[in-house]
């Protein structure tokens, strides 16, 4: 049970005649191109969004009143294909290893063992073998085992990291179980890496970017990690470990099963977790993690806004027809502002459910999800910005014109993270009293609108003198 979230979202409201009304352009149809015409245009967008949640957190979790009577039906198609385990690891100095664990995996558990040196490893014949690896984390793993020894292995010239390093960073966005395994020699040896990362130790390690990348996955992302001598060490291992997580799957299967027909059943991960159990303030870290993953999908987007790559064709305009074309792309900000308030505003809010009531798992999905699409609408329209194919004089304009959006999709692509981390911080702090009042704020506005201006200008005295 906890309080819901309030939002206050605030736009400003622009005047025509004397009369007030919320983001509205007073603007006369164009005739020609004008400069100060697309000037007023900006300027009648320019008000920044804000919006505050008050998050009221209870000070125990009354399971009760989280229970919801649900009732599903039972006629899911069974789902016959074995478990795929990728065994990530470099191969020449842990090829016996490897070869075991394979043994293990198939033999004895009937599961399928995603390694490269096997027969049936899927390869597409177009990708090579870096991206081949890749795609059988992403399209084919259900559980990770990463197994480092002393070699670094083949380095990726243009990420510079190991493909086994790839393969758990693939692995760690899916959200998949991950169990992480080093040789003892140089687990052992990480400590004195640590306080003097200038040595020489080379006869532990070919590179000492290992050192780097146990680092990371232990201390940074908090993966437990098994020392190992020999296979053994890790099979039975695992055997325990794939054990606690059946029990686990077994245990949530029963609570997935009284589930109502239209929970979202295309949750997983660290979502589905918290839409089953229902741990504190359930409601706040669901709608956090739904948006952080609704993120997480169009990184390879975000990742061609961020360098400014533009691909596929764009708009053909004519000088006369720039002006009434940045009205458009105007008008599509203000839908985007809109959307913005409505999805975070009133829609949050009566997913989160009122004070002391629970909220709605397929709602709160529903709303992140609305989030997200339209993080990936703002990024949509820059990059349809910058496709434009416009006259020379006018292109520092629509390239300034294309960062307007920049500030909504940095606010929106972290609050998720920030929702999460002040949700579980809050949590994790001692408190007296029944309830305590987290308060959030999230302020979008237009970006880079002087710059835009700016440019707008001297557009105007380039293309007219």
């Amino acid at each position: 049970m906890r309080g819901a979230a309030e939002w206050f979202p605030r736009a400003s409201r622009a005047g025509c005649g004397g009369r007030a009304t919320a983001w509205t352009h007073c603007l006369e149809p164009v005739r020609h191109v004008d400069g100060d015409y697309i000037i007023r245009a900006l300027n009648a967008y320019s008000a920044p969004l804000e919006a505050q949640a008050r998050c009221t957190l209870p000070a125990y979790n009354d399971a009760a009143s989280n229970v919801h009577e649900w009732h599903s039906s039972r006629s899911r198609k069974l789902n016959t294909s074995s478990p795929a385990v990728m065994v990530s690891s470099t191969f020449y100095d842990l090829r016996q290893i490897r070869a075991d664990l394979g043994c293990f995996l198939e033999d004895d558990l009937g599961y399928r063992a995603l390694l490269s040196e096997h027969r049936s490893f899927p390869v597409d014949p177009d990708a090579d073998t870096i991206e081949n690896c890749r795609r059988r984390v992403e399209q084919d793993a259900d559980l990770f085992v990463l197994v480092i020894g002393g070699r670094y292995g083949y380095v990726d010239p243009n990420s510079l990291k190991s493909i086994t390093n790839l393969e758990y960073l693939v692995a760690q966005r899916k959200g998949i179980p991950i169990y992480a395994f080093v040789e003892k020699s140089v687990l052992s040896v990480l400590p004195v890496w640590a306080k003097n990362p200038q040595a020489d130790f080379s006869d532990v390690v070919s590179d000492t970017r290992v050192f780097e990348f146990i680092q990371r996955v232990r201390s940074e992302d908090k993966i437990w990690m098994h020392e190992f001598e020999i296979a053994q060490e890790i099979i039975q291992t695992l055997r325990l470990q794939l054990a606690y997580l059946m029990r686990d799957g077994l245990q949530q299967r029963l609570q997935f099963l009284k589930l109502d027909n239209q929970f979202p059943r295309d949750l997983h991960g660290k979502a589905l977790r918290l839409a089953l159990e229902k741990p504190d303030a359930w409601e706040h870290r669901l709608f956090g993690q739904v948006l952080t993953d609704q993120v997480g999908e169009h990184g390879d987007l975000r990742k061609d806004h961020h360098l400014g790559l533009i691909f596929g064709s764009g708009d053909h305009l004519a000088l006369e027809q720039v002006a009434p074309w940045m009205q458009a792309r105007m008008e599509e900000i203000q839908r985007l502002v809109q959307a913005v308030n409505v999805v975070l505003g009133d829609n949050l809010q009566e997913s989160l459910g009122p004070p002391g009531e629970p909220g709605s798992v397929e709602a709160i999905v529903d709303t992140a999800r609305k989030a997200g699409a339209i993080y990936r609408a703002a990024i949509n329209w820059s990059l349809h910005v910058l496709r434009a194919h416009v006259p020379e004089c006018f292109r520092s304009a629509v390239v300034e014109m294309a960062r307007m959006t920049d500030d909504l999709i940095e606010k929106v692509e972290t609050f998720g993270p920030l929702i999460l981390k002040e949700v579980e911080e809050s949590l994790a702090a001692p408190w007296d009293g029944p309830q305590r009042v987290l308060n959030l704020v999230l302020t979008i506005s237009l970006s880079n609108q002087e710059a835009f201006a700016t440019a707008l200008d001297e557009a105007k005295r380039n293309c007219f003198g």
